[in-house]
C-alpha cells in the first residue's frame, strides 16, 4: 500500500468535489498543530489520498 499526496490551497473544496463524484473521504478536512490542513481520500484501489494546504 502507498499513499499520494495532493497540495492545495482549497483543501474543503477539493474534498467536496471529490464527495460529490463518489470518492470515499477517510478523513474530512482537519487543521493539524502547525497549521496545515489535512483530508484523505480512498482510490478505487484502496489507496489513500491526502488532499493538503502547503506548509508555511
Amino acid at each position: 500500500m502507498f499513499e499520494l499526496g495532493f497540495v492545495t490551497e482549497e483543501v474543503e473544496a477539493a474534498v467536496e468535489k471529490l464527495k460529490a463524484a463518489g470518492v470515499p473521504v477517510l478523513l474530512e478536512p482537519v487543521e493539524k498543530p502547525w497549521g496545515q490542513k489535512v483530508a484523505y481520500v480512498e482510490d478505487p484501489d484502496g489507496h489513500y489520498i491526502e488532499i493538503c494546504s502547503p506548509i508555511g
